[in-house]
């Protein structure tokens, strides 16, 4: 169990309780090798404070949480893989995820359709999506982009059965997103969904599922609330289903 892990099983914490943990978050390698007492001067707290935290934390006292934390560092040192390989690796899965797919009746719904709409749920999905609806501009589909969510809400209420949409997400999950999906699904619109390898509510509802691999790059950031969403093969899987339209539709 890592700490961020610990963290969340505890019910309430003291502000002087929130400095300590701040701290330690941010300087786990620091922190491994000071005492109770220099870590209490550098967050002007004590180590009386240091000691309640730790066992609030579940160890018998601020020793056994270090060796906790040394542990942590240790596999995070010892595992960690660079950048490069992850990429390469991801790539690898995602192309192999793409031809377990047969993507000729996802692009026969959008050579079919009389309205394709496309949504992005953030910012990195809302790019690739452009590039999508551009790439298949060139072959004389005009796919329209909806910008946020007030629009997908504005195009749930008109949409029609031989309309299609392929919404772009990176986590697959979001209560507008599934709210919305589901009337989609009610309105028997062809829903494809382009997500990360994982099982989300978008998938479950979709007609048709796209999926590539992205893995987080690890230590980044030692702010467990911090993501750093890669996209690399987000576009290798539009790029794919583009490719495949332009193969076996495109006159």
């Amino acid at each position: 169990m890592r700490l961020e892990e610990r963290i969340n099983q505890v019910s309430s914490f003291s502000n002087i309780e929130y400095v300590l943990l701040e701290y330690i978050i941010s300087a786990k390698s620091k922190v491994i090798h000071m005492q109770a007492a220099e870590l209490a001067q550098d967050t002007y707290t004590s180590p009386a404070s240091v000691t309640r935290l730790s066992q609030k934390l579940g160890f018998s006292g601020f020793n056994e949480f270090k060796f906790f934390l040394k542990q942590e560092v240790n596999e995070r040192k010892t595992n960690k893989t660079k950048g490069w390989h992850l990429l390469q690796t991801d790539i690898e899965k995602t192309i192999n995820l793409i031809e377990e797919v047969n993507l000729l009746p996802i692009n026969r719904l959008i050579a079919e359709a009389k309205n394709v709409f496309v949504f992005g749920t953030d910012w990195g999905e809302r790019n690739t999506a452009e590039f999508l609806a551009r790439n298949f501009m060139s072959v004389g589909i005009y796919m329209t982009i909806i910008p946020s969510i007030t629009e997908l809400r504005w195009i749930c209420e008109k949409i029609q059965k031989d309309d299609v949409i392929i919404i772009i997400s990176y986590s697959g999950e979001g209560k507008d997103v599934t709210e919305l999906s589901q009337l989609l699904k009610l309105k028997k619109v062809k829903i494809i969904s382009v997500t990360p390898l994982t099982k989300n509510q978008l998938s479950n509802l979709s007609s048709n599922n796209l999926y590539y691999q992205a893995t987080q790059l690890e230590g980044v950031s030692e702010d467990p609330n911090t993501e750093y969403n890669l996209f690399t093969t987000l576009h290798v899987v539009l790029d794919a289903l583009f490719r495949n339209y332009f193969d076996n539709f495109y006159l």
